[in-house]
């Protein structure tokens, strides 16, 4: 009888302390008065009566435990901006941080399911919208594979261009194909005639280590780059070539960078392939005087050897790539009637002409590289139209505005003129006059006439001698008093060298070095005083 006092006595306390611990915690916050959100606690005190910023009415508070709240009831939150999907996340929580709240599970929900997230040349195995947030965070469009659901198949496919040897089983012979990942996995791979399909990134297909059939040899072929490659017996491409390496096991094991370069693109090189186009050579089958010492292919020389006109580089002959400047004038002088500027350039081991324009409304303007010396033109306008109205140096010289040269003041030769609608005058407060820098030329309208003539009455100018007469023993004397400096011919030269800066006009010679059929235009007049 004891015994069975004692068991019920043990009982009894028991269901006491249980009946306790359920009523430890009898209220739901929907926000404590410490921050916490949707807590269960002892008290009611311990719930804020604060103002929910997101529903405007007091926070929410009652007798039971939060989970069998509306206002606590959890479910996923995806939220957008940090690009996460979280379980058993209360309403109320994911709502406060700008989140998406599904009361479905993180399985039912699509943007929260694991997939292959490709982005550039890397892959991460994420969920969409990790994927989505990634792309935000750099800039950088994304592919996204749902269909792929493992982590070791989705790094597979990062760097989809990287290029390897591409190992598979054809007629059951192992062959080998040098490509793309991408290639090797999305079309030999797929490939019902193919089997033990295997990527090897960064290797050749001649590496022992992969047991294919494809080997060494020493032909050589042009890649896409212009280069000369070696081909293995496959017909893959292999490392640039280099005499030196063509038994070299490592050099056929692993892709690598050539080290037999000069840095000047190797021309017409026996023994190594590294071309460079910019530095005048590309891969071309060898001709005949050509040799190599391995395969058909070299690294063709493009400079213009052979070029014998004119060129105003510092090379000994014009290099790939080049353009100058030149002129058909036969005379030291490319402004003159008749000449025209031309654009020369190499290209390819041959020299091409441009014509700027055969009346010099475009010039030629070539300026030279000072760290590589190549040498670099182009036909440009020839901006002269506004030259005879400047009246300063500075702004005749201004080379952003016009191309002009300034001829100062010779007092010796009676230089001091401005330009006028009637010609060359003459006022003492010039100190020279604008000219353009490139005599423009006129075009022949008729036998007699020229458009753009009119330029050269702008030249012309008057200079009045004045002499004195005085007697001597009975004999009559004239003496020059005033201006007699316009009797030399000095002060005709020098109007001469303004007049032919402005056109096709003056005591000139044409550009094949004629003289014109009225060369002296300069007409003496002497005003007589007694």
């Amino acid at each position: 009888m004891m015994r069975k006092i004692g068991f019920i006595f043990t009982f009894l306390i028991l269901a006491i302390f249980l009946v306790g611990s359920v009523s430890a915690a009898n209220y739901c916050c929907e926000k404590t008065t410490s921050g916490a959100w949707c807590q269960n606690v002892n008290a009611e005190s311990q719930c804020s009566i604060a103002t929910n910023p997101i529903t405007g009415e007091p926070f929410k508070r009652t007798t039971a435990f939060c989970d069998a709240t509306s206002y606590c009831r959890v479910g996923t939150c995806v939220n957008l901006q940090e690009g996460t999907c979280l379980s058993n996340t209360p309403q109320i929580v994911c709502s406060g941080n700008y989140g998406f709240w599904s009361e479905k599970s993180k399985s039912q929900l699509e943007q929260c399911q694991l997939g292959c997230c490709l982005i550039g040349e890397q892959a991460a195995f994420t969920t969409q919208i990790s994927c989505n947030r990634l792309s935000a965070l750099y800039g950088l469009k994304i592919n996204w594979q749902s269909s792929i659901n493992d982590e070791l198949t989705c790094l597979a496919s990062a760097s989809p261009k990287t290029e390897g040897a591409c190992a598979f089983t054809k007629n059951y012979v192992k062959t080998c194909e040098r490509t793309t990942r991408e290639k090797c996995q999305n079309e030999i791979a797929k490939n019902s005639a193919y089997s033990n399909v295997e990527f090897h990134a960064g290797y050749l297909c001649t590496a022992q280590e992969l047991g294919t059939i494809c080997a060494k040899s020493t032909q050589t072929q042009c890649d896409d780059k212009d280069d000369v490659r070696f081909i293995d017996t496959c017909g893959n491409l292999a490392n640039i070539y280099d005499s030196g390496k063509a038994n070299d096991e490592a050099y056929w094991t692993k892709i690598q960078e050539p080290t037999c370069g000069d840095g000047k693109g190797n021309k017409n090189s026996k023994s190594c392939g590294e071309c460079d186009y910019l530095a005048g050579s590309m891969c071309k089958r060898k001709k005949a005087g050509e040799t190599t010492t391995y395969g058909d292919f070299i690294c063709k020389d493009l400079d213009c050897k052979d070029y014998t006109g004119t060129y105003s580089g510092s090379f000994d002959y014009p290099h790939h790539g080049e353009t100058w400047c030149t002129s058909d004038s036969k005379t030291n002088d490319k402004n003159v009637p008749g000449a025209t500027y031309f654009k020369l350039m190499c290209y390819n081991g041959e020299v091409t002409k441009e014509e700027c324009d055969s009346t010099r409304q475009k010039i030629c303007a070539e300026v030279e590289d000072e760290e590589s010396g190549f040498m670099y033109a182009a036909c440009k306008a020839n901006v002269w139209q506004d030259c005879t109205s400047q009246n300063n140096s500075e702004d005749c010289s201004d080379v952003d505005l016009r191309d002009c040269s300034w001829i100062a003041e010779d007092a010796g030769s009676g230089n001091n003129y401005y330009f006028s609608s009637s010609g060359m005058k003459n006022d003492g407060t010039f100190s020279g006059v604008c000219v353009p820098k490139y005599a423009p030329g006129f075009e022949r309208t008729s036998k007699s006439d020229v458009s753009g003539g009119e330029n050269c009455q702008l030249a012309t100018a008057f200079c009045t001698v004045t002499y004195k007469k005085w007697w001597l023993a009975s004999e009559e004397k004239w003496e020059c008093t005033d201006n007699c400096y316009c009797l030399e011919d000095e002060w005709q030269n020098s109007l001469n060298s303004i007049c032919t800066k402005l056109g096709d006009c003056g005591n000139k010679v044409n550009y094949i070095g004629k003289p014109g059929y009225e060369f002296d235009d300069v007409i003496k007049e002497e005003k007589l005083s007694d």
